[in-house]
């Protein structure tokens, strides 16, 4: 009987402590996510591809910690489809993000519906913190209707609850392009209680990053960082970064046989300067993010992602800014870093947008979360380097909203760039094709000589939309 009294009282003594114990060991094999994609960064403008002359010593260091993915593209060039396809892992016919959220596009439903399953609504049913800094665009800003986009209302006040999808750290507005001066909502805050940090936006951002970082070291978080530049206006950038390539002559910064002579290349020239002091000052930013990481032990347990939401043409093909077929916007950067499980190098996966969200959720073991009705793919055991079957190709999608006819699809596969574009009648009115192997700057339509690949590309694509039930595909069947 004392023998049984003594086990008795060990037990009610030591139980608790073994449970906690066991407890937070499962606790910490959940790695956190750190999510970072600025607004507008092309590929080409890190240091460590040897493309664009740039200076981003803290992304080519993250680069060589981790893996580059070359082949991810952004589906959709555009910021608030790019976003709504990232929380909802669909296209954006089915998440009804077709093009960027503001006062024009809002009679037409296009914005994130509370009642999706989105990314944060997942990570928080699953024990973690979720964490916004930035933009979010995937609201409608009240108002009257308009017709053009210029003349739109963008930015909105997000209130607590449904529309975070399970945020419960918010540190972010709707859309603005105030780099300078922006302002904020913060996670308890009324639409009246606006913070002005009156500093550039990703110094502010990065600062809020690191206190999260710092006060969350004992549970699983994930955390996305949204900042805006290098989104235009390019000017809007502290002078100490534009100071960096001020001597520097405009064509040793632009030096892509894509730019055109004449007043087709100048909208770059004129601009350059201005885009890659955004983007050394978006890379500084980012280090002290991840420095943060370093300093308070996390580093090891956290997936450290750096994308971005679209590319930009700077230039090349008399172009500026995003949407077009063109590598300098539909490609994407796309680095990831998880020393714990990762080992460094690069992967050629050809990763579309509505992938990243079941596949993070699976290198997270989380697969249970993922939405049953999702149309993007896990490539988490690809991630992690295990062969798996993989895709051929990426979507290439530029919809003629709100019509349902017109726009473009086209995909992007190891070699070629195919494109099919029609009018809003429905038409075709012509197949671009580039061969980006021999023809890298994406010079020389070839479609019209090389039949054979056209109709096996189309059929390709077409098979696609079928698979995601695209309406476009009811339109015109090849």
């Amino acid at each position: 009987m004392k023998n049984n009294l003594i086990l008795f009282f060990l037990v009610v003594l030591f139980f608790p402590f073994i449970s906690i114990a066991s407890g937070d060991e499962e606790t910490q094999k959940k790695p956190n996510l750190l999510f970072i994609f600025p607004d507008q960064f092309r590929p080409q403008a890190l240091g460590f591809m040897n493309e664009d002359p740039v200076i981003t010593p803290n992304l080519d260091k993250l680069a060589s910690q981790g893996v580059v993915f070359t082949n991810a593209v952004s589906n959709r060039p555009l910021c608030s489809p790019y976003r709504a396809m990232l929380m909802t892992g669909k296209y954006p016919f089915s998440n009804g993000v077709q093009t960027n959220c503001n006062t024009s596009s809002r009679k037409y439903s296009n914005y994130l519906r509370e009642d999706e399953t989105c990314f944060g609504d997942v990570l928080k049913a699953n024990g973690y913190l979720a964490g916004y800094i930035g933009k979010w665009h995937l609201d409608a800003p009240g108002g009257p209707d308009v017709d053009r986009w210029q003349d739109a209302v963008w930015g909105t006040f997000i209130p607590p609850g449904p529309k975070r999808h399970g945020f419960d750290f918010w540190h972010a507005y709707g859309c603005h392009n105030r780099h300078n001066d922006p302002y904020y909502w913060e996670t308890n805050a009324s639409i009246e209680d606006t913070l002005f940090p009156r500093e550039w936006s990703p110094i502010h951002e990065a600062k809020v990053a690191s206190r999260f970082i710092e006060n969350n070291k004992e549970k699983p978080w994930a955390l996305f960082v949204s900042m805006n530049p290098p989104h235009g206006p390019y000017h809007e950038v502290p002078e100490k970064y534009r100071k960096i390539y001020d001597s520097v002559p405009v064509d040793t910064l632009l030096n892509r046989p894509n730019l055109p002579e004449g007043k087709k290349g100048d909208i770059g020239r004129r601009n350059v300067r201005d885009y890659f002091a955004c983007v050394t000052g978006v890379d500084e930013q980012i280090g002290k993010i991840l420095d943060k990481l370093e300093e308070t032990g996390q580093a090891e347990n956290t997936i450290v992602i750096f994308t971005a939401d679209h590319g930009e043409m700077m230039g090349s093909h008399g172009l500026l800014q995003k949407v077009v077929y063109y590598e300098e916007s539909f490609r994407v950067p796309f680095i990831v870093r998880w020393p714990e499980k990762m080992k460094s190098g690069t992967n050629d996966l050809h990763l579309s947008v509505p992938d990243l969200m079941p596949t993070l959720l699976g290198l997270m073991g989380v697969e249970d979360g993922i939405p049953a009705d999702i149309e993007g793919d896990n490539y988490s055991k690809t991630f992690m380097g295990i062969p798996e079957e993989k895709p051929e190709f990426t979507l290439y999608i530029n919809s003629s909203f709100p019509s349902a006819l017109g726009g473009m699809r086209g995909l992007r596969n190891d070699r070629y760039t195919f494109v099919i574009r029609r009018n809003n009648q429905g038409d075709v009115v012509d197949y671009l094709l580039f061969d980006n192997e021999n023809d890298p700057y994406q010079l020389n339509n070839i479609a019209s000589r090389t039949q054979p690949l056209v109709e096996k590309f189309e059929a390709q694509i077409f098979e696609k939309l079928a698979e995601i039930n695209d309406p476009w595909i009811e339109y015109a069947t090849p």
